[in-house]
């Protein structure tokens, strides 16, 4: 109620069937409900109320308003706005509750409405071995590497590391059509669990770019370049003795311009 009308209303001392709760004094309004065992104590019935506000000013600052409950209140225009300014939300609360709230809880707010909205980042690394399978399932010939860090507990989950992924559809591509030519990078990936993005790609025949294969790691570093060429050079076959591949490598530092002359240079000199 105090949420509702702005007023300076306390909660005495409830349990799960009692709640009372009073106006700042000498303000008389008061409220007392319980739950009616008839009912199937579903819900509190409201058994005395005095709803007469005096003697009291506006309550523009509100303890009972939390981050739970506002998440759960504007989940559905979070919802629709996953990126709802911290601002909208603060004069949302403002207009609708006269309440005002600070910037740290209308982020918090959005937060957890985000979380219940797509569900917490470490249940989703849980289901990563069903997508690898649902991945294989429905793209014959694809290649999957996971990497984890078991538990000494067996009830607890593995600590997720790294994971490799070539879709067999590209790779029948790359083998068949794509000039052979392999571009390596990599880039920060930001979020609760931060790590490495590395990708391979390769030019088409329409001078396109031709998405190879990619993996998350938990950094980049030798032993994990080590690890995704491994399982890229194994993917497409390629006989490191005699190859006729070409890599470029970000460490080159080559812009796109220049990137396109040597892809056309290197067509021509392979074909």
């Amino acid at each position: 109620y105090s949420i509702l009308t702005g007023r300076p209303v306390f909660m005495y001392t409830n349990d799960k069937s009692r709640l009372r709760a009073k106006c700042v004094a000498p303000c008389p309004w008061f409220v007392y409900a319980s739950k009616v065992p008839a009912l199937n104590n579903s819900d509190f019935v409201l058994k005395t109320l005095n709803d007469v506000h005096n003697h009291c000013s506006h309550a523009w600052k509100n303890k009972h308003m939390s981050t739970s409950w506002l998440a759960n209140r504007y989940e559905d225009q979070i919802k629709s706005n996953m990126d709802m300014p911290a601002k909208q939300i603060r004069q949302a609360v403002d207009e609708q509750y006269k309440c005002e709230i600070s910037r740290s809880m209308a982020y918090k707010a959005r937060t957890k409405a985000r979380k219940n909205i797509k569900g917490s980042v470490a249940e989703q690394y849980a289901f990563v071995w069903e997508y690898a399978a649902e991945l294989q399932r429905t793209h014959p010939n694809t290649t999957i590497d996971i990497q984890y860090n078991p538990r000494n507990d067996p009830d607890e989950r593995p600590t997720f590391t790294r994971f490799y992924c070539c879709l067999g559809p590209l790779k029948k591509g790359v083998n068949e059509g794509c000039r052979p030519i392999i571009a390596l990078d990599g880039c920060h990936t930001k979020g609760a669990y931060p790590g490495q993005l590395l990708t391979a790609i390769g030019p088409d025949p329409n001078n396109g770019w031709w998405p190879i294969a990619w993996a998350v790691v938990e950094k980049e570093a030798r032993e994990q370049w080590h690890w995704f060429l491994s399982l890229l050079i194994k993917d497409l076959q390629i006989a490191t003795a005699s190859s006729h591949y070409t890599f470029i490598s970000d460490q080159q530092k080559v812009k796109h311009s220049y990137l396109i002359i040597i892809v056309d240079i290197s067509y021509y000199l392979v074909y």
